[in-house]
């Protein structure tokens, strides 16, 4: 028997020992001026001056309270502060402590402090299991520079993350920005905010707006994603992923892209673009195209690459278009392989091999220059091997050529052509526009020619001609086309063909 009972006793101190382990933690009362026992339906201690309980490594300090031993349950008043190991502290006016659920309830000016991190609400929620606070009646944060504001928010003191909704501002006087959100959380180890649905960030470089991202306040790098919009100045920039350094000034945007500035009136469209802002430099490729409107008519400029640079200290602003470039406007059509418009001086730059059309006219040179006015065309300069062929009633190629054109616009109709340097015609005369009566073909240092309905209406020589008049029935094919022509229509541009679907 006493055999069988020393069997029973090491199991029964285990029992005990694993039922002690599961009982609550009972509160200490550490220190009290005064002590008031009551008794009735729920027996209940009172306590004042310099009051102290424990519980762990939690500790309690007020100046007066009601200790409920049976169901192991605080009420504190008066200068109530709440201590969680070295770090975390908390005061207010009133606090309900659960000593068995270990959480907490403070009402009236609450202060939580934790390192950096101070967090002002009216009540707060603490759950010591959990090592979170929560509050519901809006509060205000400031953590490392950073002042966070909400309606209703969550704070985990282990991972030091806030989980903010309702009415979410986070400000930084330093940096200088603002952002407003509806839901965000906050990381305050690497200060980064995280947020989801409608948010807006405002620096002072611009407005962003975004339905998802993140962005880091002490880095200043961000991303946003859910169509995202940039608003700086003349500017608007939208894609569906935006990422930006705002100290660097470097930023990528993908997806759909969309450039807007509203006072050239121009939007640029594309797939991927680069921003380097200190020098006002951007590059959009992906089916870039540049469309700029200009009363009621508009200009469409499609490229493989697109390069705006805006640089207001040094007074540049340019939009560069590298290879297979298309311009098309009503009046006017060109292909090349390089271009360069100069936003100061209106005028636009086309290298290697560029060809224009207006009309039934067709101009090539080696570059060409068109200068612009009031958003009009007013002049063209074409350097060298420059080439002007009208095609006229009968389908016939009027050509002039020479070293160097100039012509001119009228209503972005072409109205006037000076050729200088070893000019060359050939003009097909006509009869009431339905017959031809002959050809006449010149030579000579300059010629001056005037159009009519963007046709070919006469030429004049200004120094002394080497001319030929040839009747019809005497024409060689020599004789109806000057060396090195090329009737390039089916290479002009369309509006379809350069804006394809991008509008």
């Amino acid at each position: 028997m006493f055999r069988r009972i020393l069997h029973i006793v090491p199991a029964f101190l285990l029992f005990i020992g694993a039922f002690a382990q599961n009982q609550p933690e009972k509160i200490k009362l550490v220190q009290a001026g005064t002590l008031m026992g009551s008794e009735g339906k729920e027996a209940y201690v009172k306590l004042k001056d310099n009051v102290v309980f424990q519980q762990g490594e939690m500790f309690l300090y007020c100046d007066s309270a009601f200790q409920y031993a049976g169901r192991n349950y605080i009420e504190a008043f008066g200068r109530v502060r709440l201590t969680q190991g070295d770090t975390l502290s908390l005061t207010c006016k009133k606090l309900e402590y659960d000593g068995n659920t270990k959480k907490a309830k403070a009402i009236g000016d609450v202060i939580l402090v934790d390192k950096q991190t101070i967090l002002k609400t009216s009540v707060l929620n603490y759950d010591r299991v959990s090592k979170t606070v929560s509050y519901s009646s809006g509060a205000d944060i400031s953590d490392k520079g950073n002042n966070l504001t909400s309606t209703i928010g969550a704070y985990n003191t282990s991972s030091k993350i806030f989980t903010f909704k309702k009415n979410v501002h986070i400000t930084n006087p330093g940096q200088g920005f603002l952002l407003d959100a509806d839901t965000l959380q906050y990381s305050s180890n690497s200060r980064m905010a995280t947020f989801r649905g409608e948010t807006k960030i405002t620096t002072k470089d611009g407005v962003v707006t975004s339905k998802e991202g993140s962005y880091n306040t002490a880095t200043a790098v961000m991303y946003f994603g859910g169509r995202a919009q940039v608003h700086s100045g003349d500017n608007a920039i939208s894609g569906h992923k935006i990422d930006y350094d705002e100290k660097t000034k470097l930023g990528v945007v993908t997806g759909d892209v969309k450039i807007i500035n509203k006072k050239d009136s121009i939007t640029v469209l594309g797939q991927h673009a680069k921003y380097r802002g200190k020098d006002g430099y951007s590059i959009v490729s992906g089916n870039p195209l540049m469309y700029q409107v200009s009363g009621i008519d508009t200009l469409f400029l499609k490229a493989d690459t697109l390069v705006s640079i805006d640089d207001t200290t040094k007074k540049i602003k340019l939009l560069k278009a590298y290879f297979h470039v298309q311009l098309y406007r009503k009046d006017l059509q060109a292909t090349c392989d390089s271009l360069v418009y100069n936003f100061y001086d209106s005028t636009i730059y086309l290298f290697r091999n560029p060809v224009l059309w207006n009309g039934e006219n067709q101009l090539v040179a080696d570059s060409i220059w068109m200068v612009q006015k009031n958003g009009k065309m007013d002049a063209m300069h074409m350097h060298v091997n420059a080439f002007v062929i009208s095609k006229d009633t009968l389908a016939n190629f009027n050509q002039i050529k020479g070293r160097q054109i100039t012509a001119y616009f009228d209503n972005n109709h072409l109205k006037k052509i000076m050729v200088e340097g070893n000019a060359e015609s050939i003009y097909h005369a006509l009869e009431g526009e339905k017959k031809l009566i002959g050809v006449n073909k010149a030579e000579a240092g300059s010629i001056v020619v005037l159009f009519k309905d963007d046709k070919l209406a006469s030429i004049t020589y200004v120094t002394k001609p080497d001319a030929a008049f040839i009747p019809p029935q005497q024409l060689k094919p020599e004789d109806v086309k000057l060396k090195g022509f090329k009737w390039k229509a089916k290479d002009r541009p369309t509006r379809q063909s350069v804006i394809g679907t991008n509008l």
